[in-house]
């Protein structure tokens, strides 16, 4: 394509300004007009609803204000879609343009006033129309072009080919440009002007927002949308912009399409014009295969970083920089691997010369341990008594940050201090959502808060540093500042060249198999793997515990260590005390497997040791959480990886919206109170629901943002991989055959049957966790006071943790504990008991199981709740749900029969799916909106432990249908009941009379389908 970058001096003629944007000469002249005089005013002041004179002319005030088109410039107008005639909308660039009389902004376009808006479907010669079916892979033919009508044949032949992808962006040229470069693209007007927003004669919403019908008619199902939006620098354009992306594609998804949005670097240009001037037509290729799809698009919006004041490096290793004294918010953002560690020990070390006191806040105690060894600080639970080793300065996890905990902490004694918060996105995550913050959160985010008002106050700084550090981290700690700071940003644009990319080789099957076929081969060949796992627990066949045994049988020879959190806390263990000195450990090892202990603030700088680094991740980590444990070895060696599709580790109702989050999490807590203030909890007048809203925003925001990522768990960390500068090479090569053990004689296990990956990794996952139950079983019991004093030892060997376990469990069921009873408590068997037990027996105990928590959390946060954790830690609306729904009239009537066509089920089946969102946010139940009602009673069934078989199928109603029945658990729950039961009694203000005449109605309760009476109705007089 002839070169278009570099515009003249001077004005230009409508020709040489399209050919700017690199737009096809031909095209600009079907779609592209100069006016002058009276022509400019005659093609945009047409609209009836203009003021005009008695005599039909427009008024002089209109006039007046348009007195400046006269001087002359361009009309852009394309194809009206709906008629397929000529457009008599579009745009008018004045070769003057005005100023606007309130805002002082230049209006470069102007559009037909009181008329509403359109689009640019520009009229395409024949020889753009054969490039772009050529791109696009589809044949075009004589019968495709009608003579009748040759503007709108193109848009014809391409409403009726949805495989062609559709560029939509803003501006007419911009649409020129693409369609130039071989894409089918329309333009709007503005970003916001593709839909409408049905609204009354007050201009209140009425109504959703739907596509205007031009784009109606371009949203065939299956047809690929590519939003290209301006790249825009401004805060408030960026979120404009960023909010019609979200409607736009939306609505576009609504109808069936597949929505992606094409982002690029600023200094490639705004528009995606420039873009195409700067860097070739080609180039949109590249562009293109990167989009985001939506959600994941939805996704990044959370991960960006607008705040721009302060220094900006390219740098592979940061450099000494010299930092105002006076800012008070420093924050860092570079790769991982760029040196962020040593930059932050060099401002501590200044910090101490000053003897200003330290504080660094992490959120793992291997890891905080591992930065104050860094930073020659001492960690909390290593600190002297004296108080003269506290004005020094130390380190903690964010967990310790009040005035219960080791650390006694008090915000007043940290003014004028240094506070340090690496990987600050993750450990602010951990003070918001962790459930070993849970009981103390509130006073931990007081205390947060009251720390860096107090520290900002005096002469304190706060830096705070994270690879991938974001506007959601810095806008929260600017709001608990309280006070208007603008962060110094220092930001690091470095990203790895061709020699230090990563070689990225990725699986795209349903589980890991051949990952970790390709792991045994490459051991065999003599590799040295360092593998990234996503649990260690022994009942994840991939996790850390069972892939050893494995190795361990495979491999014999084969020197391998295991650091997850249970090797790292035995003393007894290698791994014990390892991260302090990793690169000296691992050099003596041939395998390592790691956890996500070892996920962030690590470096492991050991060079020409290990071949190859591999990671399985099973939907549990972070997207974000998964390419730092990825990151970890500093040296540039291929990586393997295979991620879920789709993750499950979700926060709470799994939502992707944030004010969806926040009005489903504000109408449960309506709910709960209302629930709580049937029982005797006393103080709900002063009960502080408001605690803390900027804490409660951004755990929005952090939630949505994890929701997002695991909906399409593999493409987020891929794109998150991808966006680091790596090379993403998909599968490797296939494997050769490898000599099985019966076939080689040298091999270590050549007398033992060969046996399938899957079988042999279930095999050793059966066999190690069935010893590690029994061995619970059989751990020696423990006291309370000497429970009370293991549970707050760091260090604990695996027949310490077994004892722990052994008592927890005999605490939580009440009675005798067996391997069969761990097993079934690792399978969630208490929620299952839980739900059951106060859904029947210990209903009279609910409420007063409700308050006693919901007292507790008002006790120690003094008054306030933390939402996320109250609404968590009530059971009352769930099981309020489940009377609605009418779930204890079929526990009371197991023998039933049940048909889709039954009455009180389809009246069930409707009720629910009218309430899903509900449904979901409360009990955790995801509904698809035609699921029948067996399959609704059978999803909240199986929380309890139920389930539901077929007994046979029959003629009803001339149609054949299948006749279910109820299975009800024969797992021994009636031992923990009664247990329960027992100790809810000896609680004041049991109801025995209150459960006497629950169960009497339930029994007597006439069969539904035998009688008038609604079920629902009868299922809310029962409850």
């Amino acid at each position: 394509m002839e070169s278009c970058s570099g515009k003249t001096d001077g004005r230009m003629n409508h020709l040489q300004e399209w050919r700017q944007s690199c737009v096809d000469d031909q095209l600009t002249r079907l779609n592209v007009t100069p006016l002058l005089g009276d022509a400019p005013a005659q093609h945009l002041l047409y609209a009836d609803a203009i003021q005009r004179r008695n005599d039909g002319r427009v008024s002089d005030g209109l006039l007046k204000r348009y007195a400046h088109i006269a001087a002359g410039g361009w009309w852009c107008s394309g194809i009206d879609l709906l008629s397929g005639e000529k457009d008599l909308w579009g745009c008018f660039k004045p070769d003057r343009p005005r100023q606007d009389g309130e805002s002082s902004k230049t209006i470069k376009y102007e559009h037909p006033p009181k008329t509403p808006t359109g689009i640019f479907a520009l009229r395409v010669p024949l020889h753009l129309w054969e490039r772009i079916a050529t791109k696009a892979g589809v044949t075009l033919t004589t019968e495709d072009q009608d003579p009748d009508q040759p503007d709108l044949g193109f848009w014809q032949w391409l409403m009726g080919h949805p495989e062609i992808p559709l560029v939509i962006t803003e501006g007419a040229k911009k649409a020129g440009a693409l369609l130039t470069a071989g894409y089918g693209a329309i333009a709007l007007p503005g970003v916001h002007n593709g839909y409408r927003t049905p609204r009354d004669e007050q201009g209140q919403r009425i109504g959703k927002c739907q596509l205007i019908p031009a784009l109606g008619k371009l949203a065939t199902p299956g047809r690929q949308i590519l939003i290209a939006f301006d790249q825009d620098s401004k805060p408030k354009t960026i979120q404009q912009v960023n909010l019609a992306i979200q409607r736009l594609g939306y609505l576009f998804s609504r109808q069936g399409c597949e929505v992606k949005v094409l982002q690029w670097e600023h200094h490639l240009g705004k528009g995606i014009d420039d873009v195409i001037a700067n860097q070739g037509s080609d180039y949109l290729q590249q562009l293109a295969s990167k989009a985001l799809p939506l959600e994941i698009w939805k996704a990044h919006r959370l991960n960006r970083l607008t705040h721009n004041r302060g220094v900006e490096v390219e740098a592979r290793y940061l450099p000494p920089l010299t930092i105002p004294a006076t800012e008070k918010l420093i924050a860092l953002r570079s790769p991982k691997g760029t040196g962020k560690t040593e930059f932050l020990a060099r401002i501590v070390r200044q910090a101490q010369a000053e003897h200003r006191p330290v504080l660094v806040i992490g959120h793992r105690i291997r890891l905080v341990q591992e930065l104050c060894h860094r930073f020659q600080l001492p960690y909390v639970g290593d600190l002297p008594s004296s108080p003269l080793a506290r004005q020094r300065g130390f380190g903690l996890c964010i967990d310790s940050l009040h005035g219960h905990s080791q650390a006694q902490f008090d915000p007043e004694q940290w003014q004028d201090c240094l506070i340090i918060i690496d990987e600050v996105e993750q450990v602010l995550w951990h003070g918001l959502n962790s459930d070993t913050c849970r009981r103390q959160r509130v006073a931990i985010l007081r205390n947060l808060k009251q720390l860096l008002q107090h520290s900002l106050e005096g002469e304190g700084q706060i830096y705070v540093a994270d690879a991938d550090l974001t506007d959601v981290s810095l806008d929260y700690l600017i709001s608990l500042s309280g006070i208007p700071l603008q962060p110094y940003v220092i930001r690091n644009h470095w990203q790895p060249g061709a020699e230090e990319a990563w070689p990225i080789y990725h699986f795209g099957e349903n589980d890991p198999k051949q990952l970790v076929k390709q792991l045994l081969h490459h051991i065999r060949e003599g590799g040295k793997p360092f593998v990234c796992l996503s649990a260690q627990k022994l009942t994840s066949a991939w996790g850390t515990r069972n892939l050893e045994a494995y190795l361990k049988k495979q491999f014999p020879d084969r020197r391998i260590l295991r650091i997850d959190a249970e090797s790292l806390s035995d003393p007894h263990h290698p791994a014990h005390g390892s991260l302090t000195n990793l690169n000296q450990v691992l050099a003596d090892y041939d395998i390592v497997l790691s956890s996500p202990a070892v996920e962030t603030g690590v470096s492991i700088d050991l060079q020409n040791h290990f071949t190859s680094v591999w990671g399985i991740a099973q939907g549990i980590q972070t997207a974000t959480s998964v390419c730092q444990s990825l990151g970890r070895i500093r040296q540039n060696i291929p990586r393997y990886l295979w991620a879920a599709s789709y993750g499950f580790n979700q926060v709470g109702n799994g939502a992707t919206a944030i004010s969806k989050f926040l009005t489903a999490g504000h109408r449960l807590t309506e709910v709960n109170i209302r629930l709580l203030q049937q029982s005797d909890l006393d103080n709900l007048d002063d009960l502080d629901t408001g605690f803390q809203a900027e804490s409660l925003l951004c755990w929005a925001k952090m939630a949505v943002r994890i929701n997002l990522a695991m909906v399409n768990y593999r493409e987020s960390i891929l794109g998150l991989l991808h966006q680091e500068g790596h090379q993403l090479l998909g599968p490797p090569p296939a494997l050769p055959s490898l000599p099985t053990p019966a076939s080689d004689p040298d091999h270590p296990l050549s007398t033992v049957a060969p046996q399938p990956l899957q079988q042999a990794i279930e095999a050793v996952r059966t066999q190690n966790y069935l010893a590690d139950c029994q061995a619970i079983a059989d751990a020696q019991p423990l006291t309370e006071p000497e429970y009370q004093q293991l549970k707050k030892r760091l260090v604990k060997n695996g027949r310490e943790r077994q004892r722990l376990r052994r008592h927890e469990l005999a605490q939580r069921y009440g009675i005798p504990v067996t391997a069969d009873l761990v097993q079934k408590d690792d399978q969630n068997w208490y929620q299952k008991l839980r739900w059951h037990y106060f859904l029947t027996v210990g209903r009279p105990f609910l409420g007063d199981r409700d308050a006693k928590i919901a007292r507790l959390l008002l006790d120690q946060g003094q008054g306030s709740l933390f939402l996320p954790d109250f609404n968590g830690s009530q059971l009352g609306a769930i099981i309020g749900t489940y009377d609605i729904i009418g779930i204890p009239i079929l526990l009371g009537h197991p023998q039933r029969e049940l048909c889709a066509l039954d009455e009180d089920l389809i009246a069930l089946g409707k009720l629910a799916l009218a309430n899903r969102d509900d449904i979901k946010t409360v009990v955790g139940i995801g509904l698809a909106k035609n699921a029948s009602p067996i399959t609704i009673v059978r999803r909240f069934l199986e929380k309890l432990g139920f389930g539901i078989k077929l007994v046979r199928t029959q003629t009803v109603q001339k149609k054949r249908v299948r006749i279910y029945q109820i299975t009800c658990p024969q797992d021994g729950r009636e031992k923990v009941f009664q247990a329960w039961l027992q100790g809810d009694r000896q609680c004041p203000g049991s109801s025995e009379q209150w459960m006497a005449d629950y169960w009497q109605k339930l029994q007597n309760a006439p069969r539904v389908e035998d009688q008038n009476q609604p079920f629902v109705q009868l299922s809310l007089e029962l409850g």
